[in-house]
């Protein structure tokens, strides 16, 4: 079946559709992060409140996820750029399986937000649906074009926890300005 995708998809193709599907997935997390917050039935767990007083602390209104998006949306898109520049040669995949394994991350920690406050979580939908395909088919692709292996793989986990903290500086930001 992965196969078909040839077709239709190429390496190309799916670098630049990283900045995309973030896009959709932030735009989904921005729409409903307020009304979500708002609700507030969820079940009192520990998971729970450690999950909401994590948002409150990281940006829990829309303006806030906004600014933390548009920090996150410059980052992802020029490693987009200097992926698909050098995708010709082999090189440059580093930074972009990086934020690629943060993806696969975020959407898991949705689904499990999901299922821990047992109700719709902002940005489980696009998760599921755009977030999680794109990012196997990407794997897939990645692999099938000999640039994925266990060295790539062991390399990029480090930089993906040094880019989680990169990211954290949209928080950061959007705290600053929006307040």
């Amino acid at each position: 079946m992965l196969e078909a995708l040839h077709h239709f998809l190429d390496l190309k193709t799916l670098i630049w559709l990283f900045p995309i599907i973030f896009i959709f997935h932030d735009l989904e997390e921005i729409i409903t992060i307020e009304s979500s917050m708002a609700a507030n039935k969820y079940p009192k767990t520990n998971f729970v409140e450690m999950t909401l007083t994590m948002r409150k602390k990281l940006g829990s209104t829309a303006a806030e996820l906004a600014v933390s998006a548009t920090w996150i949306l410059l980052i992802i898109s020029f490693t987009a750029v200097m992926t698909a520049k050098f995708a010709s040669n082999g090189e440059g995949f580093l930074m972009f399986t990086a934020i690629l394994n943060l993806f696969v991350l975020q959407a898991s920690m949705h689904i499990v937000q999901s299922i821990k406050f047992r109700a719709y979580t902002p940005g489980i939908i696009t998760s599921l649906f755009l977030l999680i395909p794109y990012c196997l088919v990407t794997y897939y692709f990645l692999a099938q074009y000999g640039l994925l292996d266990w060295q790539i793989i062991l390399t990029s986990l480090p930089v993906s926890l040094v880019m989680i903290m990169v990211f954290l500086v949209g928080n950061l930001l959007g705290r600053n300005f929006i307040r």
